[in-house]
């Protein structure tokens, strides 16, 4: 009997190839855009995953509030994670501290050769990283290797890079320019799925021998360290977060007045997707982007398994006779049922071929494009497989389960006295999908156009500063810091060179800082505002505006001691009307207990976007630095404007400069446009892969809407005859054929455009500055709209001309 089914089956294919091609090839396309998916849906949600302990590891985490801003941030003052220890022993196993040193990258030099490496992740932690994490050493003991001050694990990455092949353990490392540590341990790489990525590991008992004391890691007030805790088995973290109001109450005793501090717990495997704090350790992904992916893998999936049915379904008045006579034989409704469904197999069954030998075939362009290495062996192993055969039976179910009991139903009675099997209920169930289906396709569409237009609106918009043509290099504690003004003297030599400038951050970037600048006179003003550090000719570098005052000048020796510059947002937190009447206003800056320095507003600026684009503009405070130790504690890069026209010049006459004055560190640097860039990735990589798979889309339900057309017109091939007999023209055919298509893709746009928008709408939200949803987008919908009916009219219009260009006395003989 499977025999026979197969035989069947393989012969109906063969029959009507073009149905099958474009019903397998819908599916293909479906099943690959949901195998890519979910490859990258999987390695996200793994993130961490691979830590032994990970369900009993969070981060702590500190929300402070003032009266003008909220800051949540990943990271904590330093005693945190002792203080939680000694204060919670009984639900407390671990902490482990991580301290970048707040600098973008370090210069290692290997002192056998004296050759210089930057190392970008290079954290200062506890030594009882080992027991917390899941971390496996290559060489050296982990109960040992950050123990003694000035030891140092670093990865087997890092250790091919700088010794090559060669034992690194006892190897020195001179770091920070006069420092020497001691490799002690040879970390295996740890995998990619972490939110934190390590290169080297330094001990955390190095304060002392790193910065001659070891004071500031009792302070309660500075938050620049990322601490974890390792819960004991059986402790709850509810119970434990139940407690930190007690615990803040009498640790954080030297608060600012009105300013509220809130500790919180994240679990580990939580932070990677549910995570977007302040001073992240790396950027983070979204668990928006993972419902999105999903859905719209599920969409185009669900929009090929919809094709299948419809095009089933639609052959049902050709198989009708098959059907009624196979009955009339003593075929049972269930052979029937498992004959068809036999045939759903062998077509769902050759599109899974077709779409895993793509899915592999495309694996690396895809993990190029998401910026993600996916290990194509995850697609060998049985849980995949699994989840394989699932998606399998799923699909075969779902898109042959329906037309196999549409058509085991045939009367054959009715069949066979020439009447209908059915009535009109299959051919309204077929216009539901097709309406269905381009209903999903629509959304896409407009949901790939808003995230386009959003992003132009970013790049577009006024930043407040002019980053073109300007290199970005970062010069902490390097010698460009401590000879900053030979550095700038050289460079601007060249006529290639415009301006050379310093700053605390890189203009536009994520990452915020706060200090102890307010109003002198006014008692409610918020303890702590933003701070930039500048030097001379920031302003000018940047091209940024002076709505009153002046800007910093080395005519005025007194500024970087007593003079501050304001931004426009700042005037409402200084209770005045306009800038001008900023100009004179005195701010103090607390120091140590009592301690304060007078500084006097001498400008304000434009508003411009200090930090993220996708943050308001906030208060802000403008601090010229001149002293050379408050430079290289403050000035963490070096800003170069390069004259249009001869950027390659200019570029190469600062590499020049640069190995002039700093031998040591390798020179680095970025343009300002493309650090910019950075922050907005994550939507454009959205936008991007959001566009792909609305395509593809559209073009497996176009798949659908050609065979369902093809079909359809074969079925009225004698009615075009006749109809052109009694003097039809070729339009007024073209015109009978797709009309019904048409009124489907109208119906579609009627109920995809108000989901959109508000789809749309609450996306936008997480935008302070975002594109107008009224009626200057009401544009974008008509387009798509207008693109929608287009589509269909040329899909279906190929089939409704060759119909109608055929003679009606063929098409009345051909009937």
């Amino acid at each position: 009997m499977i025999k026979n089914y197969l035989k069947v089956a393989f012969r109906n294919l063969k029959k009507k190839s073009s149905f099958a091609v474009i019903n397998i090839l819908g599916l293909a396309i479906g099943i690959t855009c949901c195998l890519l998916i979910a490859t990258f849906v999987l390695n996200e949600l793994s993130y961490d995953q691979f830590h032994e302990k990970a369900d009993r590891i969070y981060r702590v985490t500190q929300k402070t509030v003032t009266s003008s801003k909220e800051e949540v941030g990943a990271s904590t003052p330093f005693p945190v994670g002792p203080t939680l220890k000694n204060d919670y022993p009984e639900q407390i196993e671990k902490t482990v501290r991580f301290f970048d040193m707040q600098e973008e990258v370090r210069t290692i030099i290997n002192l056998e050769n004296k050759e210089s490496f930057r190392v970008d992740d290079f954290y200062v932690v506890d030594s009882t990283f080992f027991d917390v994490f899941t971390a496996e050493l290559a060489l050296g003991d982990p109960e040992e290797v950050l123990d003694e001050p000035m030891s140092v694990v670093i990865t087997e990455k890092q250790a091919n890079r700088i010794f090559g092949d060669t034992n690194p353990i006892g190897k020195q490392l001179s770091f920070k320019g006069s420092e020497t540590i001691t490799v002690t341990g040879v970390l295996k790489n740890m995998p990619e799925n972490s939110h934190f990525n390590v290169d080297m590991l330094l001990s955390f008992n190095s304060f002392k021998q790193l910065f001659g004391t070891n004071s500031f890691t009792k302070r309660w007030y500075w938050n620049p360290c990322w601490t974890y805790i390792l819960l004991d088995e059986g402790a709850s973290a509810k119970s434990l977060k139940q407690q930190f109001p007690d615990f803040v109450e009498k640790n954080y005793a030297n608060r600012e007045e009105g300013e509220k501090i809130s500790l919180d717990l994240q679990s580990l495997t939580d932070i990677h997707l549910y995570s977007d704090l302040d001073m992240e350790m790396e950027p983070n992904g979204s668990i928006f982007h993972i419902y999105l992916f999903s859905a719209v893998a599920l969409l185009i999936l669900l929009i090929a398994c919809i094709n299948f049915t419809n095009l089933s379904t639609a052959r049902s008045t050709e198989r009708a006779r098959e059907v009624g006579m196979r009955k009339v034989l003593g075929a049972s409704r269930r052979q029937l049922f498992y004959q068809f469904m036999g045939e759903s197999s062998i077509m769902t069954f050759l599109g899974f071929l077709a779409a895993i030998g793509v899915t592999y075939g495309s694996l690396p362009w895809f993990s190029d494009f998401v910026g993600k290495q996916f290990n194509v062996g995850l697609m060998g192993g049985g849980s995949f497989v699994l989840s394989l055969v699932g998606l399998f039976v799923l699909v075969m179910l779902f898109s042959g389960m329906y037309p196999a009991l549409y058509l085991s139903g045939f009367t054959p009675t009715a069949i066979l006295k020439g009447g209908n099997s059915k009535k009109g209920g299959g051919k309204l169930f077929r216009k539901g999908l097709v309406v269905f289906q381009f209903t999903l396709s629509v959304m896409l569409i407009i949901g790939t156009a808003i995230v386009y237009l959003q992003l132009q609106h970013m790049q577009d918009k006024k930043l407040g500063f002019d980053e073109e043509q300007v290199m970005v290099m970062p010069i902490t504690q390097t010698l460009i810091a401590w000879e900053f003004p030979e550095f700038k003297e050289k460079a601007l030599k060249s006529a290639a060179v415009k301006n050379v400038t310093g700053m605390s951050k890189v203009l536009g970037s994520d990452r915020q800082t706060f200090t102890k600048f307010t109003p002198a006179n006014v008692p409610d003003a918020p303890p702590t505002n933003m701070v930039l550090h500048v030097t001379h000719d920031f302003i000018d570098s940047y091209d940024i505006d002076v709505v009153a005052g002046r800007a910093f000048s080395k005519d005025h020796p007194t500024d970087p001691d007593q003079a501050i510059i304001i931004n426009e947002a700042m005037l409402k937190q200084l209770q005045v009307d306009n800038a001008e009447e900023a100009i004179g206003k005195m701010f103090y800056y607390k120091k140590s207990g009592d301690k304060r320095e007078s500084y006097k507003v001498i400008g304000v600026v434009e508003d411009f976007h200090y930090t993220s684009i996708k943050k308001e503009i906030s208060p802000l405070v403008i601090n010229v630095v001149q002293k050379e130790r408050a430079r290289v504690v403050r000035i963490e890069f070096a800003s170069v404007r390069l004259a249009a026209n001869r950027v390659q010049e200019g570029l190469e006459h600062i590499r020049k400069v640069w190995k002039e004055v700093n031998h040591i560190d390798p020179f680095t640097y970025t343009f300002h446009n493309e650090e910019l860039e950075k922050v907005y990735s994550s939507e454009k990589k959205m936008g991007t892969v959001a566009g792909i798979f609305s395509i593809l889309c559209i073009f497996v339900a176009c798949l659908g809407l050609f065979g369902l057309a093809s079909f359809t017109t074969s079925l009225r091939t004698r009615e075009i005859g006749i109809r052109k007999a009694l003097g039809a023209t070729v339009p007024n055919i073209v015109t009978l054929l797709t009309k019904d298509y048409v009124k489907l893709i109208i119906v579609s746009n009627v109920i995809a455009w108000p989901v959109s928008y508000y789809f749309a709408s609450q996306w936008l939200q997480n935008f302070p500055s975002h594109i107008s949803l009224g009626w200057d987008i009401l544009p974008v919908f008509l387009a798509v709209g207008i693109v929608s009916l287009l589509i269909c009219i040329l899909t279906v219009s190929y089939q409704s001309i060759r119909a109608a260009l055929i003679n009606p006395v063929d098409s009345i003989y051909q009937e």
